[in-house]
């Protein structure tokens, strides 16, 4: 029983239970009587020693309401540990000033002395509202403390609570434009948003906006060709963009094992070095305390598939084993029908089939076929045959033991897209779907001119948290905004590869997505698995790329049209709708909820929109955290649940978890096809595509049977999914699993891996 408490002034004095019970109810009022917070603070008191400080038991009372492992206990934790932080970096329950903040960390080096007036600075003053951290869950508000705010990392000095974070990335972000009244709006807008969680940046913006830091690109795309400059030109990207704290998504296209060389001179050592190479290039540079992290993929049509699909296999060979890198193994709708036929394919690649190569590529799936047919009846052309089917489950099986195996229909995202050029690959998470070209060498990427020899592409990343919009003008709003910050980031950005920085301010490729879907169901009494489910996600997608296209086309009056957009479908009028797969109208009639006849109307009046690309749906597991809430378009996978970020480690809770739990669908019992047919609706609406997870309950024998494989990747074909990412697997007895996954769960950190909650977007680079 406590005695004594220690001040932070050093002072001691009686312990007078009176000052602690007014902390707690004061805490418990946002829950109203969600929390017995009486039995909450007693175990606080029992818990601590006759004489503490002011401060641990502050703690200990956090960590009690804690342990009741809700909504509403983590809300009550949040109101709690928002006095500690402001204790604890500004030495009072009173914030300082913005000013007085940022001209602090300036001072340290940590932040750039921004261009506002005093008289801004005072009229800021007065638009920044503390009192929204009272209204955040701990795990929020812990998030952004260790992830986001800036600090010493050394001395550990912190200087921002939340709310400063906000600020500042808004401040930085309408910081050039030149009309004051003007700048003045963007900065109230943009702290709104943010501040609301409504509007979602990704951790580059997070942690580098008004600092000397410019680097916001959470993505790059890449590909190399069959020559030594085009191979080290790939290899020099995959080091350098990862030094710049991108995630990296490439091809390497180049001949197979075996293969001549110079005549026949030389027989080529296949692509297994190379990949080596590039291995090495992205585990080299640290991103936030983890090494970096690529993602290469290759055809399922290329002769060393199999093997380049078991590399990052712990139980390979060593001569066949890397583990740098994660692999995505590109199909398309041929592959599909010869495995569902239980049929072989013959093997081929960029040297020996140069023209079928190119159509894998196309879009075009009728003249792959008709090439495809041609070599096949030509008895010139030696053919190795493989197992359509061994090679689709033994990818599959990859995902399930390694967590770094994903797919992609590269004929479904070449054909479904508003790019003339080909898209020869994805990014780390695989939801970027942007054309590349390769380097011949590896000085045209330190030409800042359009030389034509060569493109990296970028993914610049926000988000709409849709649990928290209240209607349709403020999602207007919110996605102005989110292009607003993409087009301020590309700007801003310092390029270590300067024909990256050419590139990508003429493309102005963007990639909005979604957080909160979860949440928005629970609310709306719609479930993913039912009918009722589809429709509502119709509803969303629909209106997220309606808004998306709107946003573009203000911008581009505002700032004129994307320079490259004559590289692109829009300016004929492209929309999503045009080219959708049509396997997505057997899951109902849906109708259309907006004008998209006048949208198109515009686009083609005005010659384009702002952006190349728009909308593509990424993880966000790490802003998701700092939102409050649930990410991306996934079910939760549990009520609450503790998860990890480089050493931080939260529990967390779905929104109203408490009070609406049977309102959720928990991940593990929704069927696989029907998640499938929920992310197809989203492809519909989407330009690019979506790092659409599966979950997978698995019995004892902790196995799948390649028929159920099989049934899952034809189905995804079928609906027109271009990419697959993590299959989350989770083995225990069925009613057990049942039982822990509705209500909370105590996972270790080894089963939080297997559910996939760690991963995210796994370097560190890409986690919106």
């Amino acid at each position: 029983m406590i005695e004594t408490i220690i001040k932070r002034n050093g002072q001691r004095e009686p312990f007078i239970a009176e000052k602690p019970n007014r902390w707690a109810q004061w805490a418990a009022e946002l829950v109203g009587d969600k929390i017995d917070w009486p039995s909450v603070l007693l175990k606080a008191i029992y818990k601590s020693p006759k004489e503490i400080t002011s401060r641990d038991f502050q703690n200990n009372l956090i960590e009690s309401t804690l342990e009741g492992r809700s909504w509403s206990h983590y809300l009550m934790a949040g109101r709690l540990y928002t006095s500690m932080i402001y204790k604890d970096i500004f030495g009072s329950d009173v914030p300082p000033s913005v000013k007085s903040v940022q001209r602090e960390l300036a001072d340290a080096g940590l932040m750039r002395t921004l261009k506002y007036s005093d008289e801004e600075y005072a009229e800021l003053e007065k638009v920044i509202n503390h009192n929204r951290d009272l209204e955040c869950p701990h795990f929020a508000l812990h998030h952004i403390r260790y992830k986001y705010s800036l600090r010493n990392r050394v001395t550990k000095k912190e200087y921002e609570s939340q709310q400063f974070v906000y600020m500042r990335m808004a401040m930085a972000l309408a910081e050039a434009e030149t009309d004051k009244e003007v700048r003045m709006v963007k900065v109230k807008d943009l702290y709104d948003l943010f501040s609301r969680k409504i509007l979602s940046a990704p951790t580059p913006n997070y942690v580098n906006l008004g600092t000397y830091l410019n680097s916001y690109a959470s993505c790059c795309l890449f590909t190399s060709s069959d020559s030594a400059g085009s191979l080290a030109a790939g290899d020099h990207i995959a080091y350098m963009q990862t030094v710049a704290s991108a995630g990296i998504g490439g091809n390497i296209r180049t001949r197979s094992i075996g293969d001549p060389v110079r005549g026949g001179l030389i027989q080529h050592q296949g692509r297994l070095p190379y990949l080596n190479s590039v291995g090495k290039a992205t585990r080299a540079n640290l991103q936030n305390g983890r090494g970096g992290a690529g993602n290469i993929f290759f055809s399922a049509f290329d002769p060393e598939a199999l093997v380049i699909s078991k590399l990052s296999n712990p139980r390979s060979t060593e001569d066949k084993k890397n583990r740098d890198l994660h692999y995505t193994m590109m199909g398309n709708a041929w592959l599909a029908y010869k495995a569902a036929r239980n049929e072989d394919i013959f093997v081929f690649n960029c040297f020996n089939a140069p023209d079928l190569d190119r159509a894998f590529y196309s879009g075009d799936i009728d003249n792959f076929i008709d090439l495809y047919e041609k070599y096949e009846n030509d008895p010139g052309f030696k053919k190795t045959y493989v197992s359509a089917k061994k090679l689709i489950v033994s990818s599959f099986n990859e995902a399930f033991e390694t967590g770094v195996s994903y797919q992609a229909n590269m004929d479904e995202i070449n054909r479904h897209t508003p790019y003339l050029e080909t898209i020869w690959s994805s990014n780390l998470c695989v939801e970027i779907t942007q054309p590349t070209i390769d380097y011949p060498s590896v000085k045209y990427l330190y030409m800042e001119e359009d030389h034509g020899q060569g493109e990296v592409s970028t993914c610049n990343l926000a988000a709409i948290e849709v649990s928290n919009v209240k209607d349709d003008a403020e999602y207007e709003k919110a996605m102005y905004y989110a292009y607003y910050m993409i087009d301020r980031t590309t700007d801003m950005a310092d390029y270590i590869l300067p024909h990256v920085g050419y590139t990508a301010k003429r493309r102005r490729n963007a990639a909005v997505g979604i957080m909160g879907l979860a949440t928005l169901m629970a609310r709306s009494g719609v479930k993913y698995s039912d009918q009722t489910g589809l429709r509502f996600a119709h509803r969303v997608a629909e209106r997220h790329m309606y808004f998306a296209i709107k946003a573009s086309l203000r911008h581009s009056k505002e700032r004129g049209l994307a320079p490259w957009i004559h590289k692109t479908k829009w300016p004929q009028g492209w929309l999503p709708i045009d080219t959708y797969n049509r396997g997505v109208d057997e899951l109902g009639k849906f109708e259309y909820r907006y004008d998209w006849e006048t949208l198109r109307k515009q686009i083609i009046e005005n010659g384009g929109i702002g952006h190349s690309s728009l909308v593509a749906y990424m993880p966000g597991e790490a802003s998701s955290k700092a939102l409050g809430g649930a990410n991306s378009l996934y079910p939760i996978r549990a009520l609450t649940i503790n998860k990890s970020d480089n050493n931080i480690v939260i529990r967390w809770a779905a929104p109203e978890g408490d009070t609406m739990g049977h309102d959720y669908e928990i991940a593990w019992d929704i069927p696989t096809k029907r998640l499938i047919d929920i992310y197809s609706i989203f492809q519909k609406f989407t330009d690019q595509s979506i790092s659409a997870d599966l979950y997978k309950k698995i019995s004892k024998d902790n196995k799948i049977d390649e028929e159920e494989i099989m049934d899952i990747y034809l189905h995804g074909i079928r609906r027109g999914l271009k990419t697959r990412y993590y299959v989350n697997s989770y083995t225990a007895d069925g009613d057990e699993l049942d039982a822990v996954q509705r209500g909370s769960s105590d996972m270790s950190a080894s089963d939080l891996a297997n559910a996939g909650e760690e991963r995210g977007c796994a370097g560190g680079a890409c986690s919106l």
